[in-house]
């Protein structure tokens, strides 16, 4: 498939599944808006991570769809492939699968210095000369990413491997101003690109605060119905 063809079977897939919020109209009073893990408010959001999980044949077609954006050069040279737990943690299953390389798996957690992505036990170190797939099912700001980098480097010190330099994503909805082109000298490959704006909170920067909506962690409780009812 063509790279347009492969947004909009993406976007067809991810609206089916009802996994695409986007604010309709201008900014109001009764249709509340998002708030994001970050802290920022946004004006739409993609939960790529559940409709994955719940649709593993999609999710398949995705990570071959994926695998084909890379030059056959680089491709051929993979040595393992990585996504953040647990949003990415299948996608990248999938993608190890078919590619015939190590799937590096690692665990989301959190203390008292916040969260992280820690480096699996069940995984095999890596060695000098290895190249390492990382991919993502959505980015926003690009930290998951970052944590998963920090993560596999925390418990490989001074080993030579390297990240490739593409990092395929289903669906980049990174601020259009403030848009995340690359991660440390891996570059965004994106099946899907969604123009979706964030906001830091508050009614001086955030244009729905300032007409009075609510801002809604959009997995939490209700929350999800409320913002597709308004």
């Amino acid at each position: 498939m063509k790279s347009l063809e492969i947004a909009h079977y993406v976007r067809r897939c991810l609206e089916k599944g009802g996994a695409i919020w986007m604010y309709k109209g201008p900014p109001r009073k009764e249709a509340p808006h998002a708030l994001l893990t970050s802290g920022q408010h946004s004006n739409g959001y993609v939960d790529v991570g559940s409709y994955l999980k719940g649709h593993p044949t999609e999710r398949e077609e995705m990570a071959s769809l994926m695998l084909e954006q890379i030059p056959g050069d680089w491709r051929d040279g993979l040595d393992a492939v990585v996504g953040a737990d647990t949003s990415s943690t299948d996608l990248a299953k999938d993608i190890a699968n078919l590619a015939g390389i190590r799937h590096i798996v690692m665990l989301k957690t959190e203390n008292e210095q916040g969260k992280a992505q820690t480096w699996s036990p069940e995984n095999q170190l890596l060695k000098d000369g290895e190249l390492v797939l990382q991919v993502e099912e959505l980015v926003t700001t690009a930290v998951s990413a970052l944590m998963v980098r920090q993560g596999i480097r925390k418990v490989n010190p001074g080993v030579a491997f390297k990240f490739a330099p593409l990092l395929p994503v289903i669906v980049d909805r990174s601020d259009p101003l403030r848009g995340v082109e690359a991660v440390e000298d891996s570059r965004i490959l994106s099946l899907l690109r969604l123009r979706i704006s964030n906001f830091d909170p508050g009614p001086s920067s955030c244009p729905f605060c300032q007409a009075g909506s609510e801002a809604i962690k959009p997995k939490e409780g209700t929350n999800w119905q409320r913002l597709v009812a308004a």
